[in-house]
């Protein structure tokens, strides 16, 4: 009998390591576009009933040393743009205002659920000596690195938080878990 349980077990793992792992968790997509003025598009992805909460940006740790450049003078390399919602169908909670070379900004959300985006736009700047192409353009592998959490809030489960680091295609993703 204990064979056989033991050989049910060993079936079955073989079964469930066979199938493709599904998403869970919230999942999000940011994604940096420079642009006059930059653009940052945010989704979510999420397959499941998560809402979008919060998103904090910390720029401290990307390639290009990156900053927000808001204002004439300063960190910024020229053209500064402040803070600018493209539209507002997620709810966002109050426009931040971004002092001129910050390295994080923090947006609240009343109603991003899955299924939803929220553009916005702002200056980004990089710190470079050798810029690769001035310091008023950023590419992706300068925002490299720069880092982004979540935290999001489900019906059913409470919150959760989800973390994500910009790569050199200069998209975020935040993810949650992966259930068999």
């Amino acid at each position: 009998m204990r064979r056989r349980i033991i050989g049910f077990i060993g079936i079955l793992c073989g079964i469930l390591a066979g199938l493709p792992a599904r998403a869970c968790g919230p999942e999000v997509v940011i994604r940096f576009v420079d642009a006059s003025p930059d653009l940052f598009i945010i989704e979510n992805k999420s397959l499941e009933a998560w809402t979008l909460l919060s998103l904090g940006f910390r720029m401290q740790n990307s390639m290009g040393r990156v900053v927000f450049d808001t204002d004439f003078g300063g960190p910024g390399a020229s053209e500064p743009q402040q803070f600018q919602p493209v539209d507002n169908e997620v709810g966002l909670m109050g426009a931040p205002v971004v002092a001129d070379g910050a390295e994080e900004l923090r947006l609240n959300f009343a109603n991003f659920a899955a299924g939803r985006r929220f553009v916005f736009t702002i200056d980004v700047d990089d710190r470079l000596a050798n810029s690769q192409m001035s310091q008023a353009y950023v590419t992706g592998e300068e925002i490299a690195g720069a880092e982004v959490t979540g935290l999001f809030s489900h019906p059913q489960i409470g919150e959760g938080k989800a973390e994500g680091t910009f790569g050199s295609d200069g998209k975020a993703h935040l993810r949650g878990a992966t259930c068999a």
